[in-house]
């Protein structure tokens, strides 16, 4: 199928390629009823399209996993169609997690600490539905300018109680998820929701240092003061299965007494003021002002206002109205030194 922008698939008409992988492609699209209307009224949505018929069964199953799945940190399902073959979702605006770390290379503990929840409370609720995702790693994890975290991609998530009959043929051939498997998987053996806590661990590490693990490294050798209690989160949640985390609820009780023991961020310091400075400049400002005459209207209630040295001034003025040459003697006060218009 050759998509475009403008070309439409059942209800939608697609406005722009959001990203594309080994089975199909994402685009952003609006209700085709909704061309006429501005951009900001438009119903709007993420359409998956598969490449190939393989694509295309993981689509449907993709489908049916979402429709059991009822989650705020899950994209919404709007709808599945098996001709022309589409599955569209809500369309959630943030930036994939691989996005903010290709701008900044590693992300600050506690930001890692916000979105970390965010995947856990994620896991929480597929293991709890009964589902594993399979495919945890930067690129599905969506998240907004404040921080809300959302999952994508159940393209590869089964039921748990199917998990260990069918082989990782996909998982394994999926661009970039292979440094997340855990071992236990890439070895065929048992598949639980421990495997997606590895994964879990190893995005925790390349958030907080920009680099996958390697060997026994922690996080703490490349982030200068991080507590001890996210090297043995990251320890646990990568461990082997037996040691690993038992549940994404486990993990996250230790997740947040590692963010709780970073230190309070610190405040800006405010610029100190030089008051002696400040003084002298008011001092030397009043001294330009006494030692120069300037022109001004002086009205009917002995008022006059002129712009001295860049700086508005307004002086009471002991005489009658009219346009004079002045002289300060303060710098609210000034007397007359001429007069126009009078012999």
């Amino acid at each position: 199928m050759s998509l475009a922008v403008g070309s439409r698939l059942g209800e939608w008409t697609l406005a722009e390629l959001l990203g594309e992988g080994a089975f199909g492609q994402v685009w952003r699209a609006h209700a085709s009823a909704d061309g006429s209307l501005p951009a900001a009224q438009r119903r709007w949505a993420a359409l998956k399209v598969p490449r190939d018929e393989r694509g295309a069964a993981l689509l449907r199953g993709e489908g049916a996993l979402a429709g059991r799945l009822q989650s705020p940190r899950f994209p919404k399902l709007l709808g599945v169609s098996h001709d022309p073959p589409y599955a569209a979702f809500e369309l959630v605006a943030g930036r994939s997690l691989r996005e903010r770390l290709q701008g900044r290379r590693r992300l600050a503990p506690a930001e890692v600490g916000a979105i970390a929840c965010g995947v856990l409370e994620a896991l929480a609720d597929a293991h709890a539905a009964g589902l594993v995702h399979r495919d945890l790693k930067p690129e599905n994890v969506l998240v907004t300018d404040d921080l809300r975290v959302v999952l994508v991609d159940l393209g590869l998530a089964v039921p748990l109680e199917l998990a260990n009959s069918l082989d990782d043929e996909t998982v394994v051939a999926a661009a970039g998820t292979l440094p997340y498997l855990p071992p236990e998987v890439r070895e065929g053996g048992v598949q639980d929701g421990r495997g997606d806590l590895y994964a879990f661990g190893v995005l925790l590490f390349e958030a907080l240092t920009g680099s996958l693990p390697a060997a026994a490294e922690l996080p703490s050798a490349a982030v200068k003061g991080l507590p001890a209690a996210w090297d043995e989160l990251y320890r646990r949640a990568c461990a082997a299965r037996e040691r690993r985390y038992a549940s994404a609820k486990d993990a996250l009780v230790d997740l947040r007494s590692a963010v709780a023991a970073l230190p309070p961020a610190e405040k800006a310091s405010k610029p100190k003021v030089d008051v002696g400075a400040l003084l002298e400049k008011a001092a030397g400002e009043e001294r330009a002002l006494l030692q120069h005459e300037f022109m001004a209207f002086v009205t009917p209630s002995q008022k006059a206002t002129a712009r001295v040295g860049g700086k508005s001034y307004t002086f009471d003025v002991a005489a009658p109205s009219g346009l004079c040459v002045l002289r300060a003697t303060s710098p609210s006060t000034a007397v007359v030194v001429r007069r126009f218009g009078q012999g």
